[in-house]
């Protein structure tokens, strides 16, 4: 398995259907979801009936968890699986929480938010010049000492110390191999993944700029997001 196609810089249209992701929908544990929410609403310091922002969303499991803290919580995410399975969860569960199914980079909302997150490794899947633009919007949409709560694994100081050009996974009955090159010139990291389950196979590739801490901090001050906004950062693996 290689990475010799080029990948489209809009790869994230296509890349979360199939195995990819029923694979997400089982990798975290319900445990570690509520775990995850309760440090990220202590991070927040948000008060009930406040608003939040959760761009991407995924399949809304940090939804969820902090719409239980009675969070009002917009979930915004493109990938037509993760939004109706989200939608299924909040018919059946009766939950107040609103979805969007948009691009991160054009998306439109008509509330101001008192926190935003943006987790799972999603800081990054555009250059320089796109993510300039999305932190713009983000923070356009942030009420006056709003946090704005970002979880990455791939920011320089923490992916390429220990770069790995292959890595393999088992969630369940899903296997997941991935294969990973760097382009310095470009500060790019492509990986291909292949999912094997039961013997059918699927293949999905994605690219992800890698920033320095320096450079996303410059980027967020730039767009008023530290100091008034109160920027928290955490860097995960």
């Amino acid at each position: 398995m290689t990475n010799s196609l080029p990948i489209s810089d809009t790869w994230y249209e296509s890349f979360f259907t199939g195995i990819n992701c029923e694979l997400w929908e089982k990798a975290v544990s319900a445990e570690w979801n509520h775990q995850e929410a309760d440090f990220l609403f202590g991070l927040l310091q948000m008060k009930p009936g406040q608003r939040l922002l959760d761009i991407p969303c995924g399949n809304g499991r940090l939804s969820v968890e902090l719409s239980a803290k009675n969070l009002l919580v917009t979930g915004v995410d493109l990938s037509e699986t993760f939004i109706r399975s989200l939608n299924k969860k909040i018919e059946n569960e009766k939950l107040p929480i609103h979805t969007l199914r948009a691009d991160m980079l054009s998306f439109e909302v008509d509330h101001l938010f008192s926190g935003a997150i943006c987790m799972g490794n999603s800081f990054g899947y555009f250059n320089a010049e796109k993510m300039d633009a999305f932190v713009e919007r983000v923070s356009a949409c942030l009420l006056p000492g709003a946090r704005f709560i970002i979880n990455s694994g791939m920011i320089a100081e923490s992916i390429l110390p220990t770069f790995s050009k292959q890595k393999s996974f088992t969630v369940g009955d899903i296997q997941m191999d991935i294969t990973n090159t760097y382009q310095p010139t470009d500060s790019l990291m492509v990986s291909t993944i292949l999912y094997t389950k039961a013997g059918a196979t699927e293949t999905h590739a994605f690219k992800h700029y890698v920033f320095t801490l320096g450079e996303v901090k410059r980027l967020l001050k730039k767009h008023g997001v530290p100091g008034q906004r109160c920027l928290w950062f955490c860097i995960g693996r």
